[in-house]
């Protein structure tokens, strides 16, 4: 029938709509291809957009549609399996599909750049047989003159230099190539070694039996699907396996994902994993500037990196040869991104591995409850590594009781004498405590009147620069110029409680020789001045470390003989019952940074609650009996892993419309779920902190025995939903699996 499409493709815009959009087009391109489509009502049939095809599809007929507008790539840039990834997660997450994709390519391709190689770009030079009376024959053409003045004698200039040097330069230089003035060419940029090529001289340390055996049980798979959970201590060599696990797998022509938490990804442990897997070990993480972000992009997608080592969003790297996936410190909540997809990195690394048919390794001295239940039910294989590598021991943990040991400033006598012992050994001491700034509470002590935030519902926290006070809220980053009399009566307020810069003083007055380093967001902006901060640590520069998650894991400190845990209490008696969890692990990873040489280490718990299960599994190093007391609560309480979660949240500058628009999205959704028997609707209820940012927030739950019916029930409720004209009332979204409920 004149007229139809010859075909039809299924392309993803990034929109925020969960649906796929039909376009015609004379030859359709590749699914994983990059095209521009109009969209949306107007002119000439819309806006142009960049989309994603999805699918191929025969002439549908019938009705008509819009043509493709240009194709911009001949093939998948994502490779077959990582395509059937992002599609998986989508539909798992429930995210619009356009805004999935986006997210895994690099910024230039999301911009519509063209697929090219960065390492090798396009270079000028001028001809040596246009050298003699070429210039005078320039004359009447003064900026082609200018630009062969430019290049004569200078070798091979790189064209994107041009522009700068020569702005408008591009018509003057297409007019030297007719004249056979100059010569422009494909040249590499910055040629990256061979995957596999020679180690900088780093040789191996040798692995004791449970390493081995661990190494070979990986290695041993012969290219197929299994799922292993490494649970070591800390400081049982867990990263030793990774790299020679990886070893093998390049070795045999395979390439390695590895990922570590966000605030593990230290310049010591690049430098680590590239002297021992040699050259082509490729760097993504959010700090990278565009450019070198999609050189590593390239270099993995085309196989020239032997090895990725990236935080969460690696794990949508595309691979020509894909061998092996680490997740380390697989427990870490850094892994669920938090906003836009909220997708969990370590559940996408498994799937990914499954899809890929290759091993994948989550390793862990605290395994989330997740992991260990379905190790127990056979989906993981349990690797264990008890014991410290060499002569190192596990620390001595010890809890100091606040009731009968008063702080002051933060610090309890028993940890300061501590301290004092370890200056007079000349060894080094680490103090914890994750909260920034002076004083995280002021308040008035005569009319009970506290500094909080007008944007949000929280404290400000006092903050002290060269001996002035600023108030700051650690939620939505508002700043003030800090007045120390109450608002309300006049008197003076009183700064209650202890942050970093608190410890920090009152440690160089009581030991005014030590050398005393703060590693906090405030003190160390930049990459850069963490890790002069890290190398001075482990120089042996430093004598006393105070601060916040930053040092808290990743990091060997072999001087390091104390930890004292300033506030343990925070994480006790939340509404959140993961925060037990979070703060056992936390405790556990801060506490092995002491001892990990011949040296003893020791561990002090400052706590107003010794007798709390969680610090005296702490203090005895059992973890499965911890594990098996937060098992037994969340069994009771049908908290995941024995059920299935799903959280909208909804937020809006009316304190009311969020809680009101989840309650109708409740009773929209209580109506269908009489056709999924096992899901369960709670009511909508204001979030814990409900103002945030100047916008009130609310959240509904929704609990399943079974995941298949949660999400059934979740495609049809949210189809509804999003096609409600109330839906722009406020700004919502659905948080599956979700690690965080404020």
């Amino acid at each position: 029938m004149p007229g139809e499409p010859r075909g039809v493709v299924q392309v993803a815009v990034a929109v925020p709509l969960r649906r796929v959009f039909d376009y015609r087009c004379e030859k359709a391109p590749a699914a994983g291809a990059r095209v521009r489509v109009p969209f949306g009502r107007g002119g000439r049939g819309g806006r142009a957009m960049l989309g994603v095809v999805v699918s191929n599809n025969p002439a549908q007929g019938g009705h008509r549609l819009k043509p493709i507008s240009e194709a911009l790539d001949d093939a998948n840039l994502f490779g077959a399996r990582l395509l059937e990834l992002l599609v998986w997660a989508a539909r798992y997450y429930h995210h619009p599909l356009g805004e999935v994709l986006q997210t895994a390519l690099p910024a230039a391709l999301r911009k519509g750049q063209a697929l090219a190689d960065p390492d090798r770009q396009w270079w000028v030079r001028a001809l040596p047989g246009g050298q003699s009376g070429a210039a005078p024959a320039l004359g009447r053409a003064p900026a082609q003159r200018r630009l062969y003045e430019e290049l004569r004698g200078g070798g091979w200039v790189r064209q994107a230099a041009l522009r700068e040097r020569c702005p408008g330069h591009r018509d003057a230089l297409r007019r030297l190539q007719e004249k056979g003035l100059v010569e422009i060419a494909l040249r590499p940029a910055h040629p990256l070694p061979p995957p596999g090529a020679a180690p900088n001289g780093e040789s191996a340390p040798t692995l004791n039996a449970q390493q081995r055996a661990a190494v070979e049980a990986i290695s041993g798979q012969d290219g197929g699907f299994a799922s292993f959970l490494l649970h070591g201590v800390t400081g049982s060599g867990k990263t030793e396996v990774y790299l020679e696990a990886a070893k093998r797998c390049i070795a045999g022509g395979g390439q390695v994902l590895i990922l570590v938490p966000e605030i593990a990804l230290t310049p010591q442990l690049v430098a680590r994993v590239q002297a021992r897997l040699g050259g082509g070990v490729s760097v993504l993480h959010s700090g990278l500037p565009a450019e070198q972000r999609y050189r590593a992009w390239w270099s993995a997608r085309e196989g020239r990196a032997a090895a990725v080592l990236g935080t969460r969003s690696a794990v949508f790297t595309p691979l020509k040869s894909p061998g092996l996936m680490i997740v380390d410190e697989e427990h870490d909540i850094s892994y669920k991104q938090q906003d836009g997809f909220r997708y969990h990195a370590r559940d996408l690394a498994i799937k990914r591995a499954s899809l890929e048919n290759i091993p994948v390794v989550l390793g862990s001295a605290t395994p989330s409850m997740e992991t260990r239940h379905n190790t127990g039910e056979g989906r993981h294989r349990r690797l264990v590594l008890e014991h410290r590598i060499g002569a190192a021991r596990l620390p001595r943990i010890a809890l100091v009781d606040l009731k009968k040991h008063r702080a002051t400033d933060g610090i309890s006598t028993p940890l300061l004498r501590a301290i004092g012992r370890r200056l007079e050994r000349g060894e080094q001491s680490i103090l914890f405590l994750n909260r920034r700034g002076f004083a995280p509470t002021v308040q008035c002590g005569q009319c009970g009147w506290q500094a909080a935030c007008r944007r949000c519902d929280a404290r400000l926290t006092c903050h002290r620069h060269r001996d002035e006070e600023q108030f700051q809220c650690h939620h939505c980053g508002r700043a003030e110029a800090a007045r120390l009399v109450c608002a309300d009566c006049g008197a003076r307020l009183l700064l209650i409680g202890a942050g970093t810069q608190r410890l920090d003083g009152y440690l160089r007055k009581k030991f005014p020789e030590a050398r005393i380093s703060r590693l906090d967001r405030d003190r160390v902006a930049s990459q850069a001045k963490l890790e002069r901060e890290l190398n001075a640590i482990r120089t042996g520069e430093t004598d006393i470390i105070i601060g916040t998650q930053l040092i808290a894991k990743g990091h060997d400190f072999s001087r390091v003989t104390l930890v004292g845990v300033v506030n343990s209490d925070q994480g006790l008696y939340s509404i959140d019952f993961r925060a037990p969890e979070y703060l056992f692990q936390q405790l556990v990873q801060v506490s092995g940074r002491a001892g990990r040489a011949a040296a003893p280490g020791e561990v002090l718990v400052q706590t107003a609650h010794p007798g709390h299960p969680t610090l005296q599994t702490l203090h005895r190093h059992d973890f499965e009996r911890f594990a098996r007391h937060c098992m037994a609560e969340r069994r009771a309480a049908n908290c995941p892993p024995f059920s299935h979660l799903a959280l909208w949240r909804a937020e809006s500058t009316d304190p009311a419309a969020a809680v009101q628009f989840l309650r109708r999205v409740a009773a929209a959704g209580r109506r269908m779920a009489g056709r999924f028997p096992p899901v369960q609707i709670m009511d909508a209820v204001v979030s814990p902190m409900e103002k945030r940012a100047g916008r009130y927030r609310a959240q509904l739950l929704v609990k399943s025995a079974a995941r298949g019916p949660l999400h059934r029930l979740l495609d049809e409720w949210i189809a509804a939903i999003e096609n409600h004209p109330r839906s722009r009332r406020a700004r919502w979204s659905i948080d599956i699996d979700p690690m965080e409920m404020f």
